[in-house]
């Protein structure tokens, strides 16, 4: 192709784009995240856990950090606990406390168990989204590389494995959960 056309192109999208008021997609990276990144593992929502429910350390994606993928960055604080109760006690656990210390579900609590959703958010007005997540540990085995801990190094038997985790933006503020 004729490199004036290819020229002219880009100066008629550029120019086109300008005029519109739209723009190229702006992408945020990781760059600079480091007291937002610490500010949200500070943040004392993600300390709730039922009575008997034990941190796992060594997975992967616990703690915090940036993510940043294709769709541009964002920040993640994860806790990843063991439990000796059920899912359903996990849920009504967090439907309370999450619910009493200002983050609401966004979506039902009880339409999961049955259907097989193992993923559910809670939101704030003004502070980073929250999400419980449930996982296996045949998921862990395949999509952490991480064998569950054996009941006598966690002090727990362990039926219910789940991650509680706060989302942000690059900057730490607010981001929704969908």
């Amino acid at each position: 192709m004729n490199m004036l056309v290819v020229r002219a192109f880009l100066a008629a999208l550029l120019m086109g784009t300008s005029l519109s008021g739209c723009s190229l997609p702006h992408f945020e990276t990781c760059g600079g995240t480091e007291a937002a990144v610490a500010a949200l593992d500070q943040l004392p929502v993600l300390e709730l856990h039922p009575k008997g429910a034990v941190v796992v350390d060594g997975v992967p994606s616990s703690g915090a950090h940036c993510v940043d993928d294709t769709a541009g960055a964002w920040l993640t604080a994860e806790r990843f606990y063991a439990y000796g109760g059920t899912r359903k006690d996990v849920l009504e656990y967090y439907g309370r406390e999450a619910s009493a210390a200002g983050w609401r579900p966004v979506d039902g609590l009880d339409i999961g168990l049955d259907r097989g959703f193992a993923v559910f958010c809670f939101e704030s007005a003004d502070r980073p989204s929250i999400t419980l997540s449930f996982t296996s540990p045949e998921e862990l085995r395949e999509f952490s590389g991480t064998e569950p801990h054996p009941a006598e190094l966690l002090g727990v038997d362990a039926r219910t494995w789940y991650t509680w985790s706060a989302e942000a933006e690059p900057d730490g503020s607010r981001m929704d959960c969908y």
